[in-house]
């Protein structure tokens, strides 16, 4: 057992607020992060799709492997900001009808590509 310490911030565990504040963080760092550019796929004429989100799983769209590495080192960087990181190994990379087979990267580790996956 470790010492007692004093929690200084953060909402107490079990607080109805924690899952919306944790909502809002995560859109802010999503809208921060596909900002800079167009790095999604067309969905129609005027809309383009960035990336879909479910609680705390992500999953970032792009055309290219370029794209795709850059949107993963922006959404690393602004989530650091505010004290979040993204967990090397539970982060999958899926390629569809990729001519690139470099691998992404996250802080200097190649992630995972996988043939499937489940959302």
């Amino acid at each position: 057992m470790t010492d007692a310490f004093q929690v200084r911030t953060g909402v107490r565990q079990g607080c109805l607020l924690s899952s919306f504040l944790f909502l809002l963080v995560v859109d802010w760092i999503m809208r921060t992060s596909t900002s800079e550019g167009k790095h999604g796929i067309q969905w129609t004429a005027q809309n383009q799709l960035d990336d879909l989100d479910f609680a705390d799983d992500l999953a970032l769209l792009s055309h290219t492997h370029e794209q795709m590495q850059a949107k993963t080192a922006s959404v690393a960087a602004v989530s650091a900001s505010v004290g979040l990181s993204i967990h090397n190994g539970k982060t999958k990379v899926l390629k569809f009808k990729a001519e690139n087979s470099n691998s992404i990267t996250l802080d200097g580790e190649t992630l995972e590509d996988v043939e499937s996956s489940t959302y």
